[in-house]
This record gives structure tokens, C-alpha cells and sequence, in this order.
């Protein structure tokens, strides 16, 4: 019964731990878009252009995998000695990898990958991350550099980069690690 019980707290730990994770992820990369859809359905005009404008975010499960995907404005990036030199408050931190220019078009693509065990974000994995206009037919490859937010560190650890999207497009990003693969689809204005 002792290894039954065990085996069943260690089950909520994990729940809870993959929970936590989704919850600080969203509060994080997705809470002001989630407010700006709210305005949306309230007919604020602006507010809609804004959150199309922002981006998204979609959360997938595989079986091994908890996957957030998020497309967002493009953001600034850089190696530790650049972050050392400027002191950047916004931006994401380069682990591994090398980040792409910002410039007219570009989109910040990120894959956050957690282990559905153990919560824990997936750092040694070289994913494959696509990202396919259907507007235009447009097929790109998004190189995953492993970086994280400046300012949160750790906690936010991902795969991504800065690519080019053209304006008032429909999207879909596939993410395959590891032979488990998800796609996700949104619009971008």
C-alpha cells in the first residue's frame, strides 16, 4: 500500500509541476493577450487589431511532451557577451545557437518543450520547428536556438528564432522533437 501511495503522490507532484508550468507560462508570454481578446469580443476595434498584431500562443500535449508554442512581435536577441556589454532589458539571451535581425515582417517563433514526467524543460534536444504561411505557401525553417528571456532567466527557457512573416497571414508552426511532433495554427494580422 506504502508503494501504491508513493506512486500516487509522485503523480500529483508531477501534475502539479506540469500545471504550474502551463500557469506561468501564460501569465507570462500570453496574460496581455488573453486580456486583448476579452476587449475583442467586447467590439473594441483597436484592442483587436493590437492583439492580432501580438501574436499567439497554443499549448499541444504528445505523449512525452508538453509543448507551448508561442508567434509574438520578433524580439531583440543576444550572446552573453552582447547582454554583458548593454545590459538589455528586453530581449532573449542566447544559450546555444545564433539569433536572427529584427527588421520589417519579422516574428519571434518559440517552442517551449517540457518533459510531461517531470515539468521540467527539455534543454538537450535539437527540435525541428516549421513554420508554413498558408496564405502565401511560403515553407520556413526556424532555426532552434535555445535562449531565454533576459529578465525571467530560466524559467523560460525555449527553442526559437526571428523569422519573416508577411502582414494578414494564416500559419501554421509543426514542432517535431524527439519523433513526437505537434502543429498548431493561427492567424496574424
Amino acid at each position: 500500500m506504502d508503494s501504491v501511495g508513493g506512486e500516487l503522490r509522485r503523480r500529483k507532484v508531477r501534475r502539479a509541476v506540469v500545471s504550474l508550468a502551463v500557469l506561468t507560462l501564460a501569465s507570462l508570454s500570453g496574460c496581455s493577450l488573453l486580456r486583448l481578446g476579452g476587449a475583442k469580443e467586447d467590439g473594441d476595434a483597436t484592442s483587436a487589431a493590437v492583439a492580432g498584431a501580438a501574436g499567439w500562443t497554443r499549448t499541444v500535449t504528445t505523449r512525452h511532451y508538453l509543448m507551448v508554442v508561442n508567434v509574438l512581435p520578433g524580439e531583440a536577441m543576444f550572446s552573453h557577451a552582447e547582454h554583458m556589454a548593454t545590459h538589455a532589458t528586453e530581449g532573449e539571451l542566447i544559450i546555444d545557437g545564433d539569433g536572427m535581425p529584427l527588421g520589417q515582417n519579422v516574428r519571434h517563433v518559440e517552442a517551449h518543450i517540457y518533459d510531461i514526467r517531470t515539468g521540467l524543460a527539455v534543454t538537450d534536444a535539437v527540435p525541428s520547428i516549421v513554420l508554413t504561411n498558408r496564405s502565401t505557401g511560403e515553407v520556413t525553417l526556424v532555426p532552434p536556438t535555445l535562449m531565454q528571456d533576459v529578465n525571467i532567466g530560466e524559467l523560460d527557457r525555449h527553442y526559437g528564432n526571428n523569422v519573416h512573416v508577411s502582414a494578414n497571414s494564416d500559419i501554421s508552426v509543426k514542432v517535431s522533437v524527439h519523433g513526437e511532433e505537434v502543429s498548431v495554427d493561427g492567424h496574424l494580422d
